[in-house]
């Protein structure tokens, strides 16, 4: 892939593209993590777009950048669910159709509802990383169009325009902490606040058993990891790619690990705290905050809650233990 910068007036354009289709999601002040933190929390609610998650924003961006040429070709994706939601919703709207590969134990839910927006699923391989494989092999065979995850500048962008409503809603904020698979979503807002504000801090978050880009940004080089085991299945990418680790590189202060435990304790704490629900990948980040973030008094800190779509058996699972 040829590297392209991702810059300030392209999420500018994003936002100007996307808006009637995605919405302008809330900033909620959280008084509650507030007091348990001793820093001033904000909750930046991606659980509540159209789709229930945040790539909503780069699909849109991406799709609706398409010529009509090629959205006559189609569009093919792979996606551990989530983008695959996000494309069969932007697919839908724009009339063309897609096919969207998702590794054979994706969230029973996430695959309902990508095939609910008219999208065709594939089931392929263990992981995100086979299911990309095989979506290339398909892009390949029949010449559709190929909408990555998160390693385009066009889907960075439009997951920029996170950045952009943050730091109009708070604009002295100090930190920004966003949870990471690919990276798509980090790039993006990284590349906005740290335009806006070069000062503030942002922070990654990981899965301790999906750690590539954690182990990536210690080491300065891309690094694969044989394997990925997490519940945050939005969070399970083997390895980062050229562009988004360049920007990882060049704007992310720290990436932390959290345990499975942790995520699913910050996934009952948005649900029983502060009333929102929110899928593993989503609560990664407030899972941080809680456990291995040590916050300033005062410190205004944003967590990024990237997505909603929660597997009902894992969260059923979870209210048992409480």
């Amino acid at each position: 892939m040829k590297e392209e910068i991702v810059s300030f007036q392209n999420i500018l354009a994003a936002s100007r593209k996307i808006g009637s289709f995605v919405a302008r999601t809330p900033t909620y002040h959280s008084v509650v993590f507030s007091q348990r933190t001793g820093a001033e929390v904000y909750l930046k609610l991606e659980c509540f777009q159209p789709v229930g998650v945040f790539k909503i924003r780069g699909a849109v961006n991406k799709i609706c950048s398409l010529p009509p040429s090629e959205l006559k070709k189609g569009l093919v994706t792979s996606s551990s669910g989530n983008h695959g939601v996000a494309v069969a919703y932007a697919a839908k709207i724009y009339g063309a159709k897609a096919v969207v590969v998702v590794p054979e134990n994706a969230v029973k839910e996430k695959v309902e509802a990508i095939e609910a927006y008219g999208a065709e699923v594939v089931k392929y391989g263990k992981d995100y990383d086979e299911a990309y494989s095989k979506a290339l092999e398909i892009q390949k065979k029949t010449g559709i169009i190929f909408v990555h995850p998160f390693n385009d500048s066009l889907v960075i962008a439009g997951q920029g325009t996170v950045g952009l409503e943050l730091l109009e809603d708070v604009p002295d904020l100090n930190t920004i902490i966003v949870p990471i698979g690919g990276g798509g979503l980090i790039s993006g807002i990284s590349v906005a606040a740290k335009t806006l504000n070069p000062n503030i801090r942002m922070v990654g978050v990981q899965p301790e058993g999906a750690p590539a880009v954690y182990r990536s940004w210690k080491a300065g080089k891309i690094v694969e990891v044989d394997s990925v085991n997490t519940v945050a299945d939005g969070l399970a990418a083997r390895k980062p790619l050229d562009l988004t680790f360049r920007i990882i590189k060049k704007y992310v202060n720290d990436i932390l690990l959290v345990t499975e435990q942790e995520i699913g304790e910050a996934v009952l704490a948005l649900l029983h705290e502060a009333h929102i629900l929110a899928e593993p990948s989503g609560a990664a980040s407030l899972a941080a905050l809680l456990s291995k973030y040590h916050p300033k008094p005062e410190e205004k800190v944003a967590v990024i809650v990237s997505g909603a779509n929660i597997s009902i058996d894992y969260l059923a699972s979870l209210l048992k233990q409480t």
